[in-house]
């Protein structure tokens, strides 16, 4: 028998997520423009076209905007990483792109970003593991830097997996840094990281080889 269509969302429902949506494209856009501080609710609210009261039945505060900004910014990030890793240039050059990309986007949405990424730490941390996002982004490091052995364009001495916990760590570490001081060059500081660890991923020989 073929499958039956899962049943369509009602009028009501249909008008509850597009009120839902359009009040977070409202604040996204003002967080952006003028600050998550400096937005107030009833400014989000007259920007969606609803009454504060609205804005309150569909998000409890502000700061559960941030949470959905927060899932996006992770989607954003692996969709960036597995895009730019998995294409055909050199190891190096894949790494150096899904960096300069990075970096653009942060440059782009600075007022925000900074914000929903401190958000993102607070909220999805857990005590004595990997923050969710550097695993999401560690397997793909992985595969770029087991193919740049292969091809002789990294370093085998060392175990993938452990240079790909550098890498993330190296590029984590000027993040960490810029939600420390916002003032802190974060763009330029993950293209200095970048650099860095390509120059130590160079290709060593190995004991057998000398």
């Amino acid at each position: 028998m073929p499958e039956e269509s899962p049943p369509q969302p009602g009028r009501r429902e249909r008008r509850k997520l597009e009120v839902h949506t359009r009040i977070y494209v409202a604040a996204r856009a003002l967080f952006t423009e003028k600050g998550f501080d400096a937005t107030t609710v009833d400014e989000i609210a007259e920007a969606a076209d609803v009454a504060p009261a609205t804005f309150f039945n569909h998000f409890q505060n502000k700061q559960a905007l941030l949470g959905l900004m927060a899932q996006e910014v992770v989607e954003y990030l692996e969709a960036l990483t597995r895009r730019h890793l998995a294409s055909n240039a050199s190891s190096a050059k894949r790494m150096r792109a899904f960096v300069a990309s990075a970096a653009d986007e942060i440059r782009a949405t600075r007022g925000i970003a900074r914000v929903v990424l401190l958000e993102f730490m607070r909220s999805d941390a857990a005590p004595d593991e990997p923050h969710p996002y550097l695993a999401r982004i560690h397997e793909p490091f992985v595969a770029l830097i087991e193919e740049g052995q292969r091809q002789g364009e990294m370093r085998r001495d060392y175990d993938s997996a452990f240079l790909a916990q550098m890498a993330v760590g190296m590029l984590n570490s000027a993040i960490t840094r810029w939600l420390a001081d916002p003032e802190y060059p974060v763009e330029r500081g993950l293209i200095e990281a970048t650099e860095f660890v390509l120059n130590i991923f160079q290709p060593r020989a190995l004991p057998s080889e000398t």
